[in-house]
């Protein structure tokens, strides 16, 4: 790397860095957007976020925690490029604005604005808190894990994921908020995992089941490594594999993008005005990421064979996923007409899903296994995806 490109990467970083501590101070972060917009600083930051700018992305570290991941760089390396700004909502994702997460997924999940599907999952699946042991597949930079641990969920998790950057900084964030003690991390290939069995009270995955390609052999595993009694919940994308989008998905999508004002066309994703929602190829997909979306159209159906699903709740994102994604940081949700905006977009998806027009692409699930915990039997594979 030339020294002009690693001065780039490196400004690139310090800007990001400095974006996401202003996002986790919205009065600040509110007041510097609305005097910087179309500055160059500004133009800095989205150029910034559009690049993987992360100078230290190729190192792993030597802690021991990577000795289960060679082999896997391909796959592991957009998410030791950017767990840092996922972690730090500096890559922020239409499920992380809390007014999509009130005013759409709550009501159709818990049926409260008030409610969190975690805080749901306690009070319908954990009677009795904390439990003894769970598990976390796919843990990221481990905010989830933190979040169980201070909820009084568990009194000790097992916390798995594929990047060893991932699990560097989710060790670090742990012991720095005095939890460490009390979180396994470890590096593991999940598609591969083998876990012990009969031990864990609840398991666990956010976000993370559409990036394992082995669905049915994660099934298994975790079908045996519940105690009796024992469930799964997962809050997840169950659309589409690869992001190969239906053409009345993409139909819908657009009709809604042609509505919005010129000032809510702007995609920080870009950095450009989003003219055209598209379909990507599945090249462009392998090559932003190998596991994205891998099988994610089959994440229900392949639990069939492994799981009775307990509880089901469906809450969209089959056009806000395309849409809000690009545009929802040029929302201003001090105004109420960008609101009732927001809502319009929420009620036009909801009602093509609850017409049949649409299929949901993201999903609250809680599931038993269906065999006992020691059983090996194994289910017949999945008949593959439908979507595809």
């Amino acid at each position: 790397m030339d020294l002009i490109t690693t001065a780039k990467r490196l400004s690139a970083h310090l800007v990001l860095s400095a974006a996401g501590i202003l996002r986790r101070k919205p009065a600040v972060h509110a007041l510097v957007k609305k005097h910087l917009v179309g500055t160059s600083l500004h133009r800095l930051v989205r150029w910034a976020s559009s690049r993987n700018s992360n100078p230290f992305s190729g190192r792993l570290v030597a802690d021991g925690s990577a000795g289960n991941c060679e082999g896997q760089r391909a796959c592991t390396g957009h998410w030791d490029r950017n767990v840092a700004r996922v972690e730090s909502r500096a890559l922020k994702g239409w499920l992380d604005w809390e007014f999509i997460e009130v005013e759409h997924i709550r009501p159709q999940v818990s049926g409260d604005r008030g409610v969190y599907y975690l805080q749901y999952f306690f009070s319908r699946h954990l009677p009795t808190m904390p439990v003894g042991r769970a598990l976390s597949l796919g843990c990221g930079g481990g905010n989830l894990e933190r979040a169980l641990i201070h909820l009084k969920a568990a009194e000790h998790i097992d916390a798995y994921d594929v990047s060893p950057e991932s699990i560097r900084l989710a060790k670090e964030l742990a012991d720095r908020e005095g939890v460490g003690s009390r979180i396994s991390y470890k590096c593991e290939d999940i598609n591969k995992i083998a876990l012990e069995r009969g031990v864990y009270d609840f398991a666990i995955a956010k976000m993370s089941l559409h990036h394992f390609e082995g669905l049915e052999h994660v099934y298994d595993q975790l079908r045996g490594a519940l105690k009796p009694g024992g469930v799964f919940v997962f809050n997840e994308f169950v659309g589409p594999s690869r992001f190969q989008w239906t053409d009345l998905q993409l139909e819908h999508a657009n009709r809604l993008l042609d509505l919005l004002p010129e000032k809510n066309r702007w995609s920080d994703c870009l950095c450009a005005r989003l003219e055209k929602i598209t379909r990507p190829t599945i090249e462009e997909m392998i090559g932003m990421d190998p596991t994205e979306a891998v099988r994610s159209a089959d994440i229900v159906s392949a639990l069939g064979g492994y799981f009775e699903i307990l509880e089901k709740k469906d809450y969209g994102g089959t056009i806000l996923h395309l849409l809000l994604n690009h545009v929802m940081a040029s929302f201003d949700l001090n105004e109420e007409s960008q609101i009732a905006l927001l809502r319009f977009i929420f009620l036009y998806e909801t009602t093509l899903i609850e017409q049949g027009v649409l299929q949901s692409d993201f999903s609250y699930v809680v599931a038993k296994p269906i065999q006992a915990a020691g059983s090996r039997d194994k289910a017949p594979p999945a008949s593959g995806s439908e979507r595809l």
